[in-house]
């Protein structure tokens, strides 16, 4: 049987409810609308406390979804399926999504429940016809525990209800222990999240948006550094620069990390991260490049070398920078995952194997470290072949497998343009 489609929510305020407590730089009112539309949900219906007048302002001008508010006497239920959300209960999106996913199916009720006593956790999925009309003016919530309904469980530590200022820091913890990409390397796993994720706490509530720490927490020290590269003879210098650089990599995390829990997260700002870290990474290496010439005028070999590596470096992000525009996702991590995920073992050759076995040296969170440690030891010129040499390895492997894999990217479009549309039953889709 096919899946209801569920694209409406209603989010509901209880009696004496405060719309505008903070969680994590936003209110329980922007909270909840943006969870639901990061769940997929497209039409939301705020029902406020009685003693909240509906606003006029737009709650969520930069997200492509449809929020309209009324009181619980003025409200109608929908005439199709939808996600009903207990406006004090705060959720990470991915629990919602599991509620949506897991559908009605048969059923006409289904509460979302956590930890062994079944306590629900403020989501449920309703039929048009699992609430009486003036449900919304009622006791609410106790009519939900009266009705026949299925349970979804799910981890307790995914939702948060907020009530106070004690609970409304339960829930910014609780969504900052989900905040890790899937796409982290393991430095940046085991070390750099310790120390970004409490900077991230501090700055979520101040306004700062997520493009304003890139800018100034992660490419201006990163620049500096670069800087500060530029004359290793001076050690106080060179150390200063191995500090700065790996701070800039560990803050690079801040903006990610507050952009998800904010559930801020844009193109334009993935993009926005992306080319600031990789300019870092150019002036980075031609810092360390002229470093070398200051350290040995009379020898040409490193500028030619570096010269050779910058040029690699280059394309190598021309490669990337395609592959992402071609897939959309403005991050040039993916590239790594893809290789794995999109590419069939039986056509992968050494430099397949070789990237995947090898391409967590590439990360940022890696190659800064190791970067940080060099300078911080004094070691520039180890540092700086060691990295020619990695550029030009990296180059050829991403130059080896790039078109095969753009090319699968390519052939799976086509083949999922041609599958035939499904047949709907008008009577299974609400």
């Amino acid at each position: 049987m096919r899946k209801r489609a569920i694209e409406q929510g209603i989010l509901v305020f209880p009696v004496g409810a405060a719309t505008e407590v903070q969680v994590a730089g936003r209110t329980l009112l922007q909270r909840g609308i943006r969870t639901m539309a990061s769940a997929g949900i497209k039409r939301v219906l705020v029902v406020l406390p009685p003693d909240h007048a509906p606003s006029g302002k737009s709650l969520a001008p930069d997200l492509d979804i449809q929020v309209e508010q009324t009181t619980p006497e003025a409200a109608r239920l929908p005439n199709a399926s939808f996600l009903l959300l207990k406006g004090d209960c705060v959720h990470h999106h991915s629990s919602l999504q599991a509620l949506i996913d897991a559908g009605l199916q048969r059923d006409t009720l289904v509460a979302q429940t956590s930890d062994s006593d079944r306590v629900s956790s403020g989501a449920f999925l309703c039929a048009p016809d699992a609430l009486p009309p003036d449900a919304l003016t009622g006791d609410l919530w106790s009519s939900l525990a009266t009705r026949p309904h299925r349970r979804e469980d799910i981890a307790p530590h995914l939702w948060q209800r907020v009530t106070d200022k004690p609970s409304a820091r339960a829930a910014k913890n609780m969504l900052f222990d989900q905040v890790s990409k899937g796409t982290s390397g393991t430095v940046a796993r085991l070390l750099n999240v310790r120390i970004s994720v409490p900077i991230s706490k501090l700055i979520v509530d101040t306004g700062i948006s997520p493009n304003m720490v890139t800018f100034f927490m992660v490419l201006c020290p990163g620049l500096f550094a670069a800087y500060l590269a530029t004359q290793p003879d001076d050690y106080l210098r060179l150390a200063c620069a191995g500090v700065l650089w790996q701070l800039a990599s560990i803050l690079d995390g801040c903006d990610g990390e507050i952009a998800r829990v904010k559930l801020a997260e844009t193109k334009f700002g993935a993009w926005f991260d992306t080319v600031t870290d990789n300019l870092a990474y150019l002036f980075g290496y031609a810092a360390l490049m002229a470093g070398m010439w200051h350290l040995y005028p009379d020898n040409y070999l490193p500028i030619y070398a570096g010269i050779s590596a910058i040029a690699s470096m280059v394309l190598t992000l021309v490669l990337l920078y395609s592959y992402a525009l071609k897939t959309g996702t403005g991050s040039l991590q993916y590239y790594l995952g893809d290789l794995g995920n999109k590419v069939p073992d039986g056509e992968k050759d050494w430099s397949y194997r070789f990237l995947e076995r090898t391409g967590f040296i590439t990360k940022r969170d890696f190659l800064s470290l190791f970067i940080a440690i060099g300078l911080v030891a004094n070691l520039l010129p180890i540092v700086y072949w060691l990295l020619v040499v990695l550029i030009h390895v990296a180059a050829l492997g991403v130059l080896t497998t790039h078109y095969r894999l753009m090319g699968n990217q390519r052939a799976a479009q086509r083949q999922i343009a041609s599958l035939p549309a499904p047949a709907v039953n008008p009577e299974e889709v609400a």
